[in-house]
């Protein structure tokens, strides 16, 4: 039975041994091993949560270039429903004008208002024109207010409707 004991003894020692020397034998670098998956599990979650956060700016970014965007086309929108009331309340006032001009014109002469009825006409379509142009070109108010200004100085000097054509063709491509 000594034997069959010390038999025993030796193969529950030898686990154990075996433990020992696997541990001497490799127990460094698992250690190392273990040391290594740990740092490369730290520098993940590092990763992962600046990937989180860039994700995170990225989307804010996104949020106020719409909101920007949004803001632009809402501003481009009104600024120019405004100049076109703008332009064509200067359109019905030019009309008006010009209309007032023709009536008072009419009294002196039947041909003359004939007449000017005819450059009248072709007034307002050159006019409509001119105004479709600016609308297309975006004329400034300043251009708009220059040439209103010197139509108004040209019938006030009574200046005669076919040479005010000549003359505001003659603006009109300056």
């Amino acid at each position: 039975m000594s034997q069959e004991g010390d038999t025993v003894n030796q193969e529950a020692q030898t686990p154990a041994e075996v433990d020992r020397i696997r541990d001497i034998i490799f127990g460094p670098q698992m250690r190392n091993y273990e040391q290594q998956f740990k740092r490369v599990a730290a520098q993940v979650d590092r990763l992962g949560k600046q990937l989180e956060d860039l994700s995170a700016a990225l989307e804010q970014q996104q949020e106020d270039q719409e909101a920007r965007t949004h803001q632009a086309e809402e501003d481009l929108r009104q600024s120019q429903a405004q100049s076109e009331r703008s332009l064509s309340a200067r359109h019905e006032q030019l009309e008006t004008n010009l209309d007032q001009q023709v009536t008072g014109l009419k009294s002196d002469d039947r041909k003359l208002a004939a007449d000017l009825k005819k450059q009248a006409k072709d007034l307002r379509g050159e006019l409509s024109e001119a105004v479709h142009t600016l609308e297309d070109d975006k004329a400034n108010r300043l251009d708009l207010s220059d040439l209103l200004i010197e139509m108004g100085t040209r019938l006030k000097q009574q200046v005669g409707l076919a040479d005010l054509l000549g003359q505001l063709e003659d603006v009109a491509k300056d």
